[in-house]
């Protein structure tokens, strides 16, 4: 029997599920607790569309626990091992443009103390 949307019941399937779950009620700091608790081998086994997904949601995770840094890394880990899907991917697509906005903004209010330091005009 074909699995084509990797829908089988398994311990790996059942862990990336609860992580979704937690991060979908808002509970970021559950899913990554969840996470850290799940064998990265269970991850490992399912095929690269399930594993690529389960990065997407960790890199939303991260993001929306204030963890940018680990919030791209882990959307470069989903890219790495399934990249059609990520790309094109709405959460994907979202998140990374949550992260360069960020970067923009972060890198602004920067250069503007900077320029107030140095009275800088405009």
């Amino acid at each position: 029997m074909y699995d084509r949307h990797s829908l089988t019941f398994s311990p790996g399937n059942v862990q990336i599920h609860a992580i979704s779950v937690a991060l979908e009620m808002h509970e970021q700091r559950e899913a990554l607790s969840i996470n850290r608790r799940t064998s990265k081998e269970l991850v490992a086994s399912l095929p690269n569309s399930r594993q690529g997904h389960h990065h997407m949601d960790l890199a939303r995770a991260w993001l929306w626990d204030g963890n940018r840094d680990k919030a791209l890394k882990e959307l470069e880990k989903a890219e790495e091992i399934a990249p059609q899907l990520v790309r094109n991917h709405p959460i994907a697509r979202s998140t990374l443009r949550s992260i360069v906005y960020a970067e923009r903004a972060s890198a602004r209010e920067k250069l503007r103390r900077m320029s107030d330091r140095f009275h800088l005009d405009g």
